[in-house]
């Protein structure tokens, strides 16, 4: 499961979110696979925007790249074989990509997307 944080600034004593990552451990990702589903946990780690590790090599999302299924309660997907396929336009070997960043405004609306309270499913 990627770690999940959002980076921030301070704009007139206000918390403003400016990116939300996704930091995945090398060969987290399935490249073959068309969706990856991850729980999404709040609250997340909030963080200064100065503190952002330049060091991972990382590739921008776009809102369009966020899926909500019925079927998997507090999970998002993020459509991996799209994502992949953008990557490799741009050169890139998808393997070397360890980590994701949407750039606000879309921030607020990915946010919107996750449930405020989780579910739990019994299985009986």
């Amino acid at each position: 499961m990627p770690q999940q944080r959002v980076y921030h600034d301070y704009v007139n004593e206000k918390l403003v979110p400016y990116w939300y990552v996704l930091t995945f451990k090398p060969c987290e990702i399935d490249w073959d696979k068309s969706v990856l589903y991850y729980d999404v946990i709040k609250p997340f780690d909030y963080i200064e925007r100065d503190q952002f590790d330049e060091s991972i090599i990382t590739f921008s999302l776009k809102i369009s790249d966020f899926l909500v299924n019925r079927d998997y309660p507090n999970k998002l997907g993020i459509n991996i074989k799209m994502i992949k396929s953008r990557i490799s336009e741009n050169g890139i070997d998808p393997y070397v990509v360890h980590q994701f960043i949407l750039p606000y405004p879309d921030v607020e609306e990915v946010l919107h997307l996750v449930p405020n309270d989780r579910k739990i499913e019994l299985l009986l």
